[in-house]
């Protein structure tokens, strides 16, 4: 059975959240729950960001980091792909 990963979703996130249609919100929050049990499957990025991995729920991407000794993956950032930290 594969380890189950802790998703820490910061105020902000949450905040940022309610600001996306429903329908996509759920959308994302289901990817969140994927995420809990195989973190590795977003993409890693590079430059700047190359310690956080993204996954894509189309048109919004999913941002964040994963700690493997503590289980855990904290959410950095949710939105748009325009309107996030990344080129």
């Amino acid at each position: 059975m594969p380890e189950i990963f802790e998703v820490e979703t910061p105020k902000s996130i949450l905040k940022s959240l309610k600001k996306i249609p429903l329908p996509w919100r759920e959308r994302i929050l289901d990817a969140m729950s994927i995420l809990a049990r195989n973190p590795f499957l977003g993409e890693k990025m590079s430059g700047e960001l190359q310690d956080k991995r993204k996954i894509r729920v189309w048109p919004y991407r999913i941002i964040y980091k994963i700690n493997i000794k503590r289980k855990h993956i904290i959410i950095t950032d949710v939105g748009h792909r325009g309107n996030i930290g990344y080129k």
